[in-house]
């Protein structure tokens, strides 16, 4: 059990079903909001109105076409932008570190996106990202100290520049230990400040993601069961409003947390629509409604930074409401989906287990559930959290073998685990592949590394009744392996 921060307790080990899936609907939110909200981005709202006017009760990926511009045309029908890919940088970042928070490292993968972006995706490089990332990024000492570079890039422009760029990506952090408003008001604000350090940007990123979080803490429901908006949007200002100093400050997120008539956000007024209080004050506005495809295009038609409005305002709505309402053509058709849910599930199982694993599944379909399923060749290490210090991810393996690097004494140990074929047609073929492969990673670390190999072997050295029996016992004579 876990504090609230307001003194009650909430479960996390084993989220419910209906946690479970609030949780899948609120990433689930933001990459859709994001793609679909592509097809409008930087346009004005009678630009928006005379392109897809006559589809915008029925918009789909596809409609990208209609204005098929250099800008949308870096981005596949479907494909979500720089936004939703920065929330899976937080999301690995998260994963390789524990559970804990690290902004240097969170810095240095954002640095590896925008030269490569996700190479197994074929991109080519992070493309979409705003000026002040830019800025921020570019800088010599980025990887070094990340909050204070940003720190220094928003003095430099005389503590005026508050743009989105972190509250776009912040809907995980909602998710995240969500089960203590404290711990993720903190997170926020510390992934926030890797690259916008204004308060309002901090205040924007620790509404949004406390708003998540209590609805995942099921805080905030009438007798029917429905959440009261009015009640979440108090608490995301009580924590919010930590980050300013001033009553004019926090008046003003208030308007934004509050606004009725999403006219009044006027999202594509010039040379504002960046505002980080537009995309936290659409995602509230989102956060009213119900109905998940008549409020996205409504966002949609406004025009402006429409995709990071799209985003924050599906993150919050899906949250909501959960996975059954999200427009099916909408989830089926997002481009990466079977991607986008393994990312989900390496996540979910680093943030709700005490574990952290190394594995590979070649199910293609995933099951999204924290008791991951192991299809035919699939294989995993897996670890506590509290040693994962001293654990290191080896690139080497496939979908029979795993290997990780144990920190220890003077020579650290190369773990190789692996899941053998069984006896079948071809099997003595892949059975030797298999062990081939093994002999490449052994010849590669035994140098530097005390080697370990174990897992399912399919064979053993101590009968002769199998024809693999005999291929593993001359691989191991051969070799002078000891047996254990």
């Amino acid at each position: 059990m876990a504090s609230s921060g307001d003194g009650e307790t909430t479960s996390h080990n084993q989220p419910s079903p209906e946690t479970m899936d609030r949780i899948q609907a609120t990433i689930y939110g933001q990459c859709i909001g994001d793609a679909i909200g592509l097809l409008t981005e930087f346009l004005s709202k009678d630009e928006a109105k005379m392109h897809y006017g006559k589809k915008a009760k029925k918009l789909e990926y596809r409609h990208k076409k209609i204005v098929d511009d250099f800008h949308r045309s870096r981005w596949q029908e479907g494909d979500w932008t720089d936004d939703s890919d920065q929330m899976i940088l937080i999301m690995r970042s998260l994963v390789d570190c524990g559970g804990k928070v690290d902004p240097v490292d969170f810095a240095k993968k954002f640095k590896t996106w925008i030269k490569s972006g996700f190479s197994e995706l074929g991109d080519l490089g992070g493309l979409g990202i705003g000026l002040t990332t830019m800025n921020v990024t570019s800088r010599p000492d980025f990887m070094v100290d990340p909050h204070e570079v940003a720190r220094f890039v928003w003095e430099e422009h005389d503590r005026t520049i508050a743009p989105n760029g972190a509250v776009m990506r912040t809907s995980i952090v909602g998710i995240h230990m969500y089960w203590s408003l404290d711990d993720v008001t903190k997170n926020a604000r510390d992934f926030a400040k890797t690259t916008h350090h204004d308060p309002r940007c901090q205040a924007s990123t620790v509404a949004v993601s406390v708003a998540i979080a209590t609805m995942l803490q099921g805080k905030h429901m009438d007798k029917k069961g429905n959440f009261i908006v009015k009640d979440i949007i108090q608490d995301a200002y009580k924590y919010a409003s930590r980050c300013l100093e001033t009553d004019t400050e926090k008046k003003d997120l208030m308007f934004y947390l509050t606004c009725e008539n999403i006219e009044d956000l006027k999202l594509d007024e010039a040379k504002k629509i960046g505002y980080t209080y537009k995309s936290m004050g659409t995602g509230f506005w989102a956060l009213k409604q119900d109905d998940f495809r008549k409020t996205i295009t409504s966002i949609v038609m406004q025009g402006g930074d429409a995709d990071s409005n799209a985003c924050v305002g599906g993150a919050l709505l899906g949250c909501k409401l959960g996975m059954s309402a999200l427009p099916k053509s909408w989830v089926t058709k997002l481009l990466h989906k079977d991607w986008l849910d393994n990312e989900i599930k390496k996540t979910l199982w680093c943030t709700h287990s005490g574990y952290i694993a190394k594995s590979v599944d070649d199910n293609d379909d995933p099951d999204f559930n924290i008791s991951m399923k192991r299809g035919y060749g699939g294989v995993a290490i897996i670890w506590k959290k509290e040693i994962n210090e001293n654990i290191k991810e080896l690139i080497d393996g496939g979908n029979r073998i795993q290997a990780i690097h144990i920190q220890q004494g003077d020579k650290p140990i190369c773990l190789i685990n692996v899941y053998m074929p069984s006896d079948s047609k071809n099997a003595d073929i892949e059975y030797k592949d298999t062990l081939a492969q093994i002999d490449e990673m052994i010849e590669k670390y035994k140098d530097t590394h005390e080697i370990i190999v174990c897992g399912d072997m399919n064979g053993s050295l101590d009968r002769s009744s199998t024809p693999h029996d005999k291929i593993l016992k001359t691989f191991c004579k051969e070799k002078m392996y000891r047996k254990y």
